[in-house]
């Protein structure tokens, strides 16, 4: 969902990972409170220790009946007050001694005496198949909780959280379209969370490599070490985890990585620097906003109203803003090349950032280019190329019309920024459904063999309507608009589409030599020249499709999408397979590695992109998840899978 296919789609632990030392960390909401996270701080040396203390006035009892020798009367022991006060502080000791050897339940009564949530989740073993080193994170042994303050943290502000992640505080007039999830049996309960807790161990051992080797940079390269500053070097990991951190309950890594924006994160160090528009946006600042609702930090509102200064500075052009900017206003440009995804996929984050400072200036920039785009002329009514023609938008032919690369979150935003803004906008749906109707009319290619179980949306000339058999990974996110769509604006059979190219999707990963999908999947034409074939083995023809793979998420995110619409568990089973080849061919002892070849395994090309922990791992961990985190009737996520509260 991002313009260009190698760029884009594409705190720290419980423990000192410089250190090596294990951590608590692996449950799926967070470790349990235990003794040791509420242990008092250290005595000065030579002081005496609290067990010590609490045992010490035991041995007055040898003194107290030593000094009366005649304490037996008429079967009673006869003790003076002095006495009666010794026996009251030996008896509160024992007490003590008692109550010390037990485990730990502050966070429990803090559940019950709330009547907050149902009873925990059982605690599972570590999934034991993976085949590679122990997690930096380690297997919590105390039962879980729904919300967790890091040692020494706010239970008030862990509860915010969790509170957050599920919805408080959002409102909406739109119909709900998830699905209305029936209670999960004991052994479906088991298996998700089997599921849930590997892919967090996952995540953790991604962060763990980025903040061992790349703490603050933009991205850990994860077979050689070190790290690369590609998105202007203020930490796009970090920034674009924040709200991943929140959503799986890694409380205290947020708050170091929170402190670190606190302390660190200054975009002002090269005020004259080129910086990529689109990637700020959605990584930066999409990701500023997110772990904003999702927590109510001031100050991450605050960082991202400065950065949202700092983007207007790429308005110099009458519409549409250039494709670079910079801090320093004098040091900016207009622009005359256009990519519309460029321009097409800022409306979810500036109309955000209008909401939440009550300054309308980005909503107006961000709707004037849809104005602009909703009135334009083309060949394929509703599609356009992916460069902005005739300079001011208003006319395109003779192109090629792709929902890939370049062009694809622009689809996305229409229909999104419709939800966002809670359907006040008729405009953005007309505009939505003229695209699909052109997609279903052009694009559509069926398999030769007939089956009606998968299909592709290809590349179609806008004069000729001839259409190449080729479908970009990004191209996959489509699947899950369609289906949203679907719901929306009862359109039933966009979700009969959307189910069918979401499995082409998944076939590309299935018939991988390693279980993992490609760049690009290119096709024979079958011989009408209105279908294509699928080869029995790779799906896809190996000679000519673009085989690398760096980390891609649009196909686990419409498998998420239409698991959460239609509680069709096989997605879940489909994404449980591709995180297992992730986890057998992309994991690294650092990180996790985008692959050069999906046919060829173990070649790395030493490269994580921060959208693998804010995407990738998000979605997968979303697709285990009970569905009330991040439901779709709560939350909108910008095409770098930042949730935005619906308000």
């Amino acid at each position: 969902m991002e313009p260009t296919s190698p760029t884009h789609k594409a705190s720290s632990f419980v423990v000192d990972i410089e250190q090596g030392l294990p951590s608590s960390a692996s449950d799926p909401y967070g470790p349990s409170p235990g003794p040791s996270d509420y242990r008092p701080s250290p005595k000065p040396a030579g002081s005496a220790t609290p067990a010590l203390t609490a045992v010490a006035p035991l041995t007055n009892l040898k003194r107290l009946f030593d000094r009366n020798p005649s304490a037996v009367v008429s079967g009673r022991y006869t003790i003076n007050f002095r006495q009666m006060l010794i026996l009251v502080v030996i008896l509160m000791s024992l007490t003590g001694l008692w109550t010390m050897s037990r485990p730990s339940t502050l966070g429990t009564d803090l559940e019950q005496d709330q009547q907050y949530v149902p009873p925990p989740p059982p605690h599972h073993r570590p999934y034991p198949d993976i085949g590679h080193k122990e997690p930096l994170i380690q297997e919590n042994t105390h039962e879980s909780l729904p919300f967790k303050a890091a040692p020494g943290g706010n239970v008030d502000a862990a509860r915010e959280r969790y509170e957050r992640v599920r919805g408080k505080g959002t409102k909406t007039s739109l119909k709900n379209i998830q699905f209305d999830f029936p209670e999960e049996s004991a052994q479906d309960r088991a298996e998700r969370e089997k599921r849930l807790k590997a892919v967090r161990d996952g995540f953790a051992h991604a962060w763990g490599g980025y903040k061992q080797h790349a703490w603050g940079h933009d991205e850990v390269r994860p077979v050689s070490g070190g790290f690369v500053d590609r998105f202007n070097g203020w930490g796009a990991t970090m920034i674009d985890s924040l709200d991943t951190l929140v959503i799986m309950g890694f409380n205290k890594e947020f708050d170091e990585a929170l402190e670190w924006v606190k302390t660190s994160f200054d975009m002002t160090r090269q005020p004259t620097a080129q910086l990529q528009f689109f990637e700020t946006v959605i990584r930066y600042l999409g990701g500023l906003l997110s772990a904003y609702d999702l927590t109510g930090e001031e100050v991450l509102l605050d960082k991202a109203e400065e950065l949202g200064g700092y983007l207007l500075n790429a308005f110099q052009s009458k519409n549409f803003p250039s494709g670079r900017f910079a801090v320093q206003k004098s040091a900016n440009s207009p622009g005359y090349s256009f990519v519309v995804a460029e321009i097409g996929t800022i409306q979810l984050e500036f109309s955000r950032l209008s909401i939440l400072t009550n300054n309308p200036i980005y909503d107006q920039k961000a709707q004037r280019i849809f104005q602009v785009l909703g009135t334009a002329t083309s060949e394929l009514p509703g599609l356009l190329p992916a460069f902005v023609q005739d300079g001011e938008g208003h006319h395109y032919s003779n192109f090629k019309a792709s929902v890939g690369g370049m062009i694809d979150s622009y689809y996305e935003y229409l229909l999104k920024e419709w939800i966002l803004l809670d359907g006040k906008v008729p405009k953005y749906q007309e505009m939505f459904e003229t695209s699909v109707d052109s997609i279903e009319k052009y694009m559509i290619l069926r398999p030769e063999n007939g089956s009606h179980d998968y299909a592709i949306l290809g590349t179609v000339n806008s004069g000729s309507k001839s259409v190449d058999a080729e479908m970009g990974h990004l191209a996959c996110f489509m699947a899950g608009s369609l289906a949203m769509g679907s719901k929306y604006f009862n359109r039933p059979n966009d979700l009969v589409l959307a189910k069918q190219v979401a499995e082409a999707c998944y076939l590309g990963y299935h018939r991988s030599v390693t279980g993992i999908g490609p760049e690009d999947m290119r096709f024979m034409k079958s011989n009408n020249g209105k279908g294509f074939i699928a080869r029995p083995d790779t799906f896809y023809s190996r000679s000519s499709s673009r085989t690398e793979y760096i980390l891609r998420p649009e196909t686990l995110e419409s498998l998420w999408i239409l698991y959460r619409l239609t509680g069709e568990k096989k997605y879940q089973d489909q994404a449980w397979e591709i995180f297992q080849s992730l986890e057998k061919h992309c994991r690294t002892s650092i990180a996790y590695s985008g692959l050069l070849d999906v046919n060829e395994p173990n070649l790395y090309d030493n490269k994580m992109e921060s959208f693998f922990l804010a995407e990738t791992m998000k979605y997968l961990y979303l697709m285990f998840s009970t569905p009330d985190v991040i439901s779709l009737d709560n939350f909108v996520l910008n095409t770098e899978a930042h949730p935005l509260r619906r308000t």
